[in-house]
């Protein structure tokens, strides 16, 4: 029988990339290889067997000249805030507080949502909101420096200074089409202090964090002294640290979890005892099986996206904040799951080699990709992609030709995209698909998909 340790030192030596492309034999690294090719300075690796955790690690500082990482080392959880914002919101509907489809602007005390001619069509409800089906805009938020005066709720919701991103806004009928949205949430997060007549942070410690003994992890923006807390700062591309050491962030319920990936393990493996009959701590199971349905047109449930489905189906969520990516996956049955936190720009690759490798050596069924087949595509061809790409929160996509080669220059080398048809790439290294776009025979965007969803859009610059 393989040991613990044999499954761990088999993952941290055999990370490969994220695309495999047939007819390629894969390189294959180590775990700190990669940590320094991405500019990542630290990580934690947690995996779930049989339902119990069979390993957790810590790998790298928590920044230059600080404490090594370890399983207890904190980061921001990004996006994942948002599955454990939606079991608390299911936990308020099961108690009678809320319910799931009724226009949120009977509960909202503060703000409400916007009318025009979409919301007139369909109302804005929890359902939809917590399954990014509500047409609402603003996919995510960049945060801000410590120190900095934060805007409250009804600022971020109404676009309003100090707050640095646009109103959030209903621009589709509601119900009618995905769009991921930090805004929705945001949405929720108000929702449920109008409702609770208490903070957030403690609304959510209280139901859902105290009860699944995630006692390292809170909703505290800013949290305070890093050192004493024992966190992780982030890092850009490069490896730097952020000059402040990381951004705060008031989008609680979007953006705004500190966490571990032990209490990660500790929220994961309660939803699938849940899910399997097992316990009942927050939600019953028919509200995690609700939960972990996805809602049409979307791959999201309520909170978390859905993966496959039968025997092979998981639930997971991405997390993303400047300078933190980390991402926990999660079979429905079979006690199978791990969860990876970086604290670099650099992560979302690094997590994802490290994901295939866990699936690799635990031999998870359908998860690892086939590989793909490249498509020729003529040189004048890929010479028109070439260029500069402006992008959301002003950040840059640069591309360059160079051969039979299209790729984005890196800090620590060439991100490589691989052509599937003659406007579609892979990232060879997160596998994210790049679709351009044209008007009247010009290169006019270059759209991002994850999973086949649009998750953001690069403009041309002349």
């Amino acid at each position: 029988m393989t040991s613990a340790n044999e499954y761990q030192a088999a993952i941290e030596n055999s990370l490969v990339g994220a695309v495999r492309v047939a007819g390629r034999v894969p390189e294959s690294f180590s775990m700190v290889d990669r940590m320094q090719r991405y500019g990542v300075p630290g990580v934690a690796v947690a995996v779930v067997e049989d339902g119990e955790l069979h390993w957790a690690s810590g790998y790298g500082v928590r920044a230059q000249g600080r404490s090594p990482v370890v399983p207890g080392t904190l980061f921001q959880a990004a996006s994942i805030s948002k599955v454990v914002n939606a079991v608390g919101v299911l936990a308020l509907v099961e108690s009678g507080a809320l319910d799931l489809d009724v226009d949120v602007n009977s509960y909202l005390k503060r703000w409400r949502v916007p009318d025009n001619e979409f919301s007139a069509e369909a109302p804005v409800t929890l359902r939809r909101l917590l399954s990014h089906t509500a047409g609402t805009t603003t996919p995510g938020f960049p945060g801000y420096a410590p120190g900095a005066t934060l805007p409250t709720l009804a600022e971020v919701l109404g676009g309003r200074a100090p707050c640095n991103t646009t109103a959030v806004l209903i621009d589709t009928k509601p119900g009618t089409n995905f769009r991921y949205s930090g805004g929705g949430t945001t949405i929720v997060q108000m929702l449920v202090e109008d409702v609770t007549g208490r903070a957030y942070a403690d609304v959510i410690r209280d139901i859902v964090l105290a009860p699944l003994g995630m006692s390292a992890s809170s909703f505290q923006q800013p949290l305070g002294d890093l050192d004493a807390a024992g966190a992780a700062c982030g890092h850009d591309i490069s490896g730097q640290m952020l000059a402040d050491g990381v951004n705060v962030y008031p989008e609680l319920a979007a953006a705004g979890l500190w966490t571990t990936v032990l209490d990660l393990v500790r929220f994961v493996t309660s939803m699938q005892r849940t899910l399997g009959g097992l316990e009942t701590p927050i939600i019953s199971r028919e509200m995690a099986d609700l939960m972990i349905t996805a809602i049409a047109p979307g791959p999201h449930g309520l909170g978390p996206e859905i993966a496959s489905d039968g025997a092979t189906k998981r639930f997971r969520h991405n997390g993303t904040n400047v300078g933190f990516c980390s991402q926990f996956e999660a079979f429905v049955s079979g006690g199978r799951a791990a969860v990876v936190m970086t604290n670099g720009d650099g992560g979302n690759t690094l997590l994802g080699e490290i994901l295939n490798s866990v699936a690799t050596a635990y031999e998870w069924p359908e998860f690892v990709p086939p590989a793909i087949v490249a498509a020729e595509v003529p040189a004048l061809v890929l010479e028109q992609y070439a260029g500069r790409y402006s992008g959301p929160f002003d950040r840059p996509l640069r591309l360059v030709h160079e051969g039979v080669e299209l790729f984005s220059p890196s800090p620590y080398g060439r991100r490589q995209l691989i052509p599937l048809t003659t406007t579609r790439f892979l990232d060879a290294e997160t596998g994210a698909e790049i679709a351009f776009e044209t008007e009247a025979g010009q290169v006019t965007r270059a759209v991002v998909y994850v999973g086949g969803i649009e998750l953001m859009t690069y403009e041309r610059l002349p």
